[in-house]
């Protein structure tokens, strides 16, 4: 173990250097270091890795893309990221709540961005529906039973019709 040549504690950086054709070699602890400069002087406050990527993102990708992460479906709660990982969307209304991020990404993969094929004779129902469900688990979920009985029963009444 060899001692810091400047003080009595233990040495714990090593330098060789050759000056003049002349091998020097320094032993230093670590305050002696610091003070002549050879490490840092004060170390790095550790930063959130979070923080750092969105930092990354921002300033290589932009804006946009923070923002387009951020959305959420409100009639079935899908995020976008979510739709990202898997693929698949919620719910119909996901193509208006997404419309930012998936026009970009359906112009790519579909070569348009506008549906051209059939459309349905009778106008959907579904996306009701969708909305109902999604309050009654969001009211199960915050056992709010008394509202999720009456999205059930309007649920039942809406099945009935059909």
């Amino acid at each position: 173990m060899t001692t810091c040549q400047r003080c009595t504690e233990t040495a714990t950086v090593h330098v060789t250097e050759t000056v003049e054709g002349r091998r020097r070699e320094i032993h230093l602890c670590g305050p002696c270091a610091r003070r002549a400069g050879l490490i840092a002087a004060e170390e790095v406050p550790p930063l959130p890795l979070e923080g750092v990527v969105q930092g990354l993102i921002l300033a290589h990708v932009g804006e946009l893309v923070g923002e387009v992460a951020a959305l959420t479906c409100p009639d079935c709660g899908l995020k976008f990221m979510e739709f990202r990982r898997g693929g698949r969307l919620g719910c119909p209304r996901d193509y208006e709540a997404f419309s930012i991020g998936l026009i970009p990404i359906l112009g790519r993969t579909q070569g348009a961005t506008r549906h051209v094929g059939k459309r349905p004779r009778r106008p959907a129902r579904g996306v009701d529906r969708l909305r109902l469900r999604s309050l009654l688990r969001r009211a199960i979920a915050r056992e709010d039973y008394e509202q999720a009985a009456r999205l059930r029963d309007q649920l039942r009444l809406e099945d009935g019709d059909e």
